[in-house]
C-alpha cells in the first residue's frame, strides 16, 4: 500500500509588551495629532476643543492646562506625576511594581502580568495623556521567519488572538497542523466554549511552547492533556524526533523550536526605547522594515546552511567512489 507523507507544520504565536501611542479617546486608535503632548487625534482634537480632559466633565480649560478650574488638583497631580524627576525611577518601578517610593507621591498603575487572561478594561479617568496599545503580537515559523504581526489594544486576550488567527489564516488549506501559543491552553478553552473549535479542530491541533508548559501543566489538567509539546506517550509522534549525539548515542528531542517567538522578542525588545514615542504610522513602518530585515537574514543563513550540507554530502559521496576504485594491493608470496 502506497502512503503519502506530507510536511508537518507549526506556526508559534507570542506578544512582545510594547507601547506606541494612539487617540486617547475611548475606542479609538488613529494616530496623535501632537505626538510630542497631545491625546487626541485630530478629529478628537477638534471635537473636544477647549473643554476639559476629565472625562464627562463640561467645563471649559484653564489657559495653559489640559483641565478646567475645578479640576486642576487633577491636572497639577498628573503633571507631578510625569514630571522628568518622576520618571527617572520608572525602571525601578518596574523592577518593583508594589514598591511605594518617597519620589513617587501615590504614582500608581493596574499591572496586569503579560498571559493574564483578563479582559475586563479599566475606563480612563481623564485624556490627559494619549492611549498605548498593550503589544505586539507575531506569528513565526519554528525556523524564525516571521509570517505576519499586529498591535494589540488594553489586552492580549484568548479572544483577540483568536479573531487574529482566523484573518491570517482564513482557509483550512491555509492553515498550520500545530499552533503554539504560550497562553496556548486558554486559548483552547476559550475556543471551545464560543465555538470556533468547531472550525480548528478540522486541521491544527493548539499547544503551548515548552518553557509556559513546565508553569501550566502542574495545575491545569486541559494543558496537561491537549496542549503537551512534546508528549512522550505516542499521542503525537510528529512533535518528537530522533536525533543522534556526538557519541553516537540516540536520545529524543522536540522536533520544532517552540522559543522561535521568545528569540524574537529577545530582539526586538532592544528597540523599546527607539519605538515608544513614535506614532502609529511611524511605529508601524519601523518594525516592519526591521521584521522584514530580520526574515531575510533568517532565510539568507538557512539557505547557506543548505549549501553547506550540500557540499558535505557531495564531498562524502565522492569519497565513498574513490575508496570503491581504490585496488587492494596483496604482499605476494616471494616478496
Amino acid at each position: 500500500m502506497d502512503i503519502d507523507y506530507d510536511d508537518v507544520t507549526m506556526a508559534i504565536i507570542d506578544g512582545l509588551v510594547m507601547t506606541p501611542t494612539h487617540c486617547a479617546y475611548d475606542g479609538c486608535t488613529q494616530d496623535l495629532q501632537n505626538a510630542r503632548g497631545g491625546a487626541f487625534c485630530a478629529e478628537h482634537e477638534r471635537s473636544y476643543g477647549d473643554k476639559c480632559r476629565i472625562r464627562d466633565c463640561r467645563g471649559t480649560k484653564v489657559a495653559n492646562t489640559q483641565a478646567c478650574q475645578r479640576h486642576q488638583p487633577e491636572w497639577r497631580k498628573y503633571k507631578l506625576d510625569h514630571s522628568r524627576s518622576t520618571l527617572s525611577g520608572v525602571r525601578r518601578m518596574l523592577q518593583r511594581p508594589e514598591e511605594l517610593n518617597a519620589w513617587q507621591p501615590g504614582l500608581r498603575q493596574n499591572f496586569q502580568p503579560h498571559d493574564n487572561n483578563e479582559n475586563a478594561e479599566i475606563p480612563r479617568k481623564n485624556y490627559f495623556g494619549p492611549g498605548k496599545f498593550y503589544c505586539v503580537e507575531t506569528i513565526t515559523k519554528p525556523c524564525g521567519v516571521v509570517v505576519a504581526w499586529t498591535k494589540f489594544d488594553k489586552s492580549e486576550s484568548p479572544t483577540k488572538i483568536l479573531n487574529w488567527l482566523g484573518s491570517v489564516y482564513p482557509t483550512e488549506e491555509s492553515r498550520p497542523n500545530y499552533l503554539c501559543i504560550d497562553k496556548g491552553c486558554q486559548v483552547l478553552r476559550t475556543s471551545i466554549m464560543n465555538g470556533t473549535w468547531d472550525l480548528w479542530k478540522r486541521t491544527s491541533r493548539i499547544t503551548v511552547d515548552s518553557y509556559h508548559y513546565l508553569n501550566h501543566c502542574t495545575s491545569d489538567y486541559l494543558c496537561h492533556k491537549y496542549c503537551n509539546p512534546a508528549p512522550m506517550n505516542g499521542s503525537a509522534p510528529n512533535l518528537v524526533i530522533t536525533d543522534v549525539d556526538k557519541n553516537g548515542d540516540e536520545y529524543l528531542k522536540c522536533a520544532f523550536n517552540t522559543q522561535a517567538c521568545e528569540q524574537l522578542n529577545a530582539w526586538l525588545g532592544g528597540f523599546d526605547s527607539i519605538v515608544k514615542r513614535m506614532k502609529s504610522g511611524n511605529f508601524n513602518w519601523f518594525l516592519h522594515s526591521m521584521l522584514f530585515y530580520h526574515t531575510n537574514q533568517v532565510i539568507q543563513k538557512q539557505e547557506q546552511k543548505t549549501k553547506i550540507q550540500q557540499i558535505v554530502g557531495n564531498d562524502d559521496d565522492e569519497g565513498e567512489e574513490d575508496e570503491e576504485m581504490t585496488p587492494v594491493g596483496h604482499w605476494d608470496d616471494d616478496d
